[in-house]
């Protein structure tokens, strides 16, 4: 028996992102680089409408204009390193996550001196330290969308939140509200809605200036931000997920009628998951089957190799 799910979410590289990207390098656009010599500013605000754009793109599930610091960013990864990095230079100490969050958060944190304090969901955040929060919506944990009041009685409770979007645009559109004031900075990538992981597009919204990300007008990926810019004009929000939200349920079933396991499609296209009580009633053999997929109270499951043969099988 054996599962061709991966634990570490590499997204599919969707081959209507593959035509885009042919399509904008095809011929290669050199004429915007050489645009980098000229003798005012050059491709220092290339970045600036490009951001304009995916707001506009993401207006229908986020509101990101209270946040008037925004940089461009080698995925999200970077911009979540940079804030930590400022919170530690501040005088952070450690910062709170939900149990099975995104492990980046703990590993990043832990190279400059900041605890990660995983918390039980059912904890009341009133009974904790005021602290900030890092956390990821949709989830990390198991690829759903947390509700906003959940997030909301967090802020509430007078703790900042880092909200994390890594996964906003490969579930059905939802409304994720950031209006409350104690949201103190949010990423977005490209990474997971669109395969685009190894092309590193992503960009952060923060309240406070991030200096150590003053440079990035300057060190910025030109071609990632393209990427985006012809993502957000040619594809619809829910074009993708629309198309392959079926594929997912098809791949759930195969995988559930193969190994009896009972998993479920996740909110995030690419994503199942099993609740730790409903693994406590299989058999011992599929408990060992998919030990390795747990996080916190969840089992999360990468369906990408599943999508990348199906592809290969249709000949497409």
């Amino acid at each position: 028996m054996k599962l061709e799910a991966i634990t570490t979410v590499y997204s599919y590289r969707f081959p209507e992102v593959r035509k885009l990207i042919t399509d904008l390098t095809n011929p290669f656009p050199h004429e915007v680089f050489l645009k980098s010599v000229q003798p005012v500013g050059g491709l220092d605000n290339f970045h600036e409408s490009i951001i304009e754009k995916v707001m506009n793109f993401y207006s229908g599930s986020v509101n990101l204009q209270n946040f008037n610091f925004r940089y461009p960013t080698s995925g999200s990864s970077e911009g979540i390193f940079h804030y930590l990095s400022l919170l530690r230079k501040n005088g952070a100490q450690k910062i709170y996550t939900l149990k099975g969050e995104y492990e980046g958060y703990r590993e990043y944190g832990k190279t400059i001196g900041l605890k990660t304090v995983e918390v039980d969901p059912n904890t009341n955040p009133k009974h904790l330290e005021k602290g900030i929060w890092f956390i990821s919506n949709p989830s990390a944990r198991d690829g759903n969308i947390i509700p906003n009041q959940f997030i909301n009685d967090i802020c509430e409770a007078g703790h900042k939140v880092f909200y994390d979007l890594a996964y906003m645009g490969s579930t059905r559109q939802n409304k994720f509200d950031l209006s409350n004031e104690n949201i103190a900075a949010a990423v977005i990538s490209f990474s997971k809605p669109y395969g685009v992981f190894y092309d590193r597009v992503g960009f952060i919204f923060s309240k406070e200036e991030i200096p150590s990300l003053y440079a990035n007008k300057w060190f910025k990926n030109i071609l990632s931000l393209m990427i985006a810019e012809k993502i957000v004009l040619e594809l619809k929000p829910e074009e993708i997920y629309k198309k392959y939200k079926p594929v997912q349920e098809q791949i759930i079933r195969e995988i559930n009628r193969e190994f009896g396991l009972g998993i479920k499609a996740s909110d995030a296209l690419l994503l199942g998951y099993l609740t730790k009580k409903r693994a406590e009633n299989l058999n011992s053999q599929q408990r060992e089957l998919i030990q390795k997929f747990q996080r916190g109270d969840f089992y999360r499951f990468c369906l990408t190799p599943y999508f990348v043969n199906m592809e290969k099988e249709n000949g497409k």
